[in-house]
């Protein structure tokens, strides 16, 4: 069940996603001497029917948890530092509350991710599109520096939080609040962890584009430029030796390491 639940979780951010780049303006339409000339507009103009699946979504799972997880002997749970309480897919409630919850959590990874594409955007005149989907993303924060959209990335996480400690102390599936307020830095970093993954992605494909010739294809243009940017803050030290540029190799091991370090179990074994 817990695979079962992960891909509906992605089947989720997709919905998103698609929703939120309904608010993407349409490119300007090639000169035409036949036909109409197509107008400006929003690339998808029904796009609130994905909000309406997501919504659709996130219920009747948990009405298929609520009916089939107790005959499956499966007991949903989340995890804190501290406690991993369980939502016992017999009552509704819970199981509602289970299922949004940790879609909520998927969502605020997903937009520490954004932030990080918005950070190291390419500027390049093939990446237009992909600058106007990240920016939709976030909607009006979308004209924000960098900076500020971390700010805002941060501020929703917390807002996720918040609001998943006050659901299951309201449903009885936690007691207080005391773990929420106590390791609120830590479960947040574990949302971050998720850009640390992302990070490890872009670094490898920026070493294989770097490497290995694939053509002239706009997304490895792309993908160098924003390995470019990512690497940047590292580019003031001198980490070259001969004609290798070991800058990458060291940025992905301290990926690595980081990652490593923000486990779960990682995080709960420094505080037991």
């Amino acid at each position: 069940m817990d695979w079962l639940h992960g891909i509906l979780n992605l089947i989720g951010l997709l919905f998103w996603i698609l929703w939120r780049a309904g608010t993407m303006p349409r490119p300007k339409p090639a000169n035409t001497i036949a036909g109409p000339t197509p107008r400006q507009g929003k690339t998808f103009k029904h796009s609130w029917v994905y909000l309406i699946a997501l919504i659709i979504l996130l219920t009747t799972r948990s009405v298929f948890y609520h009916r089939f997880g107790p005959g499956l002997d499966w007991i949903p749970s989340l995890e804190f530092i501290d406690v991993a309480p369980h939502f016992r897919s017999d009552f509704f409630h819970r199981s509602l509350a289970y299922s949004t919850i940790s879609f909520a959590r998927w969502l605020s990874a997903l937009y520490f991710c954004l932030a990080l594409l918005m950070s190291i955007k390419p500027d390049t005149d093939t990446a237009k599109m992909w600058r106007s989907f990240l920016r939709c993303q976030f909607g009006w924060l979308g004209g924000l520096s960098p900076a500020l959209l971390w700010v805002s990335t941060l501020v929703l996480a917390v807002l996720v939080h918040t609001t998943e400690s006050v659901w299951t102390v309201h449903i009885g599936v936690a007691e207080t609040h005391s773990s929420l307020y106590k390791y609120l830095p830590l479960i947040i970093m574990l949302d971050f962890r998720a850009t640390i993954y992302l990070s490890i992605i872009i670094l490898t494909l920026f070493i294989l584009n770097s490497y290995v010739y694939f053509g002239e294809h706009p997304l490895w243009k792309n993908i160098d430029n924003s390995g470019t940017r990512l690497l940047a803050p590292f580019r003031k030290t001198n980490l070259i030796a001969g004609k290798v540029d070991l800058t990458p190799f060291i940025v992905m091991t301290i990926a690595l390491a980081i990652s490593f370090v923000l486990r779960h179990e990682q995080l709960a074994a420094w505080l037991s």
